[in-house]
Protein backbone atom coordinates (compact mmCIF):
# COMPACT_ATOMS: atom_id res chain seq x y z
CA UNK A 1 0.00 0.00 0.00
CA UNK A 2 1.44 3.35 -0.88
CA UNK A 3 0.63 5.79 1.85
CA UNK A 4 0.92 10.20 1.27
CA UNK A 5 1.95 11.55 4.71
CA UNK A 6 1.96 15.30 5.51
CA UNK A 7 2.17 16.53 9.15
CA UNK A 8 2.51 19.84 10.00
CA UNK A 9 3.35 20.80 13.68
CA UNK A 10 2.60 24.35 15.07
CA UNK A 11 4.06 26.59 17.88
CA UNK A 12 3.08 29.47 18.52
CA UNK A 13 4.38 31.52 21.76
CA UNK A 14 2.37 33.99 24.16
CA UNK A 15 5.65 35.98 23.78
CA UNK A 16 8.13 36.26 21.17
CA UNK A 17 10.90 33.17 21.95
CA UNK A 18 14.37 34.04 22.43
CA UNK A 19 16.10 30.73 21.53
CA UNK A 20 15.14 27.26 21.83
CA UNK A 21 16.93 23.63 20.44
CA UNK A 22 14.31 20.71 19.16
CA UNK A 23 15.34 17.44 18.14
CA UNK A 24 12.86 16.51 15.35
CA UNK A 25 12.38 12.84 14.71
CA UNK A 26 9.91 12.96 11.84
CA UNK A 27 11.18 10.96 9.36
CA UNK A 28 10.33 7.24 8.72
CA UNK A 29 13.12 4.68 8.29
CA UNK A 30 13.16 2.27 4.98
CA UNK A 31 12.90 -1.25 6.79
CA UNK A 32 11.52 -4.57 6.05
CA UNK A 33 8.05 -3.69 5.98
CA UNK A 34 8.24 -0.27 4.36
CA UNK A 35 10.31 1.34 1.50
CA UNK A 36 10.14 5.83 2.10
CA UNK A 37 10.17 7.04 -1.44
CA UNK A 38 10.53 10.41 -0.73
CA UNK A 39 10.53 12.37 2.27
CA UNK A 40 10.95 16.14 3.17
CA UNK A 41 11.40 18.28 5.95
CA UNK A 42 10.17 21.69 6.16
CA UNK A 43 10.97 24.21 8.88
CA UNK A 44 9.94 27.49 8.94
CA UNK A 45 11.12 30.26 12.09
CA UNK A 46 13.86 27.96 12.98
CA UNK A 47 17.17 26.72 11.59
CA UNK A 48 18.49 23.50 10.77
CA UNK A 49 21.88 22.88 12.65
CA UNK A 50 22.63 19.21 12.00
CA UNK A 51 21.27 15.98 11.36
CA UNK A 52 22.50 12.54 12.80
CA UNK A 53 20.88 8.78 13.47
CA UNK A 54 20.78 8.41 17.19
CA UNK A 55 21.57 5.19 19.56
CA UNK A 56 18.21 3.75 18.57
CA UNK A 57 18.28 4.48 14.77
CA UNK A 58 16.01 7.04 14.40
CA UNK A 59 17.31 9.96 12.15
CA UNK A 60 17.28 13.39 14.50
CA UNK A 61 17.21 16.97 12.56
CA UNK A 62 18.33 19.23 15.57
CA UNK A 63 16.86 22.60 14.61
CA UNK A 64 17.90 26.27 16.72
CA UNK A 65 15.17 29.16 17.52
CA UNK A 66 17.30 32.03 17.60
CA UNK A 67 15.60 35.86 17.78
CA UNK A 68 12.18 36.87 18.58
CA UNK A 69 9.76 34.15 17.02
CA UNK A 70 6.33 34.18 17.85
CA UNK A 71 5.41 31.12 15.76
CA UNK A 72 7.66 28.01 14.58
CA UNK A 73 6.11 25.64 11.99
CA UNK A 74 7.20 21.94 10.79
CA UNK A 75 6.30 20.78 8.23
CA UNK A 76 7.18 16.62 7.64
CA UNK A 77 5.66 15.01 4.49
CA UNK A 78 6.08 12.37 2.28
CA UNK A 79 5.33 9.01 0.37
CA UNK A 80 5.86 5.37 2.09
CA UNK A 81 5.01 2.05 0.35
CA UNK A 82 3.95 -0.86 3.09
CA UNK A 83 3.88 -4.35 2.61
CA UNK A 84 1.60 -6.46 4.79
CA UNK A 85 3.71 -9.65 6.47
Amino acid sequence: MRLKISHLTEYRYDEPAQFSLQRLRLTPPTNSTQKVLGWALKVEGAKPEVEYDDQYGNHVNLVSLEGEQDVTRILAEGEVETEDN
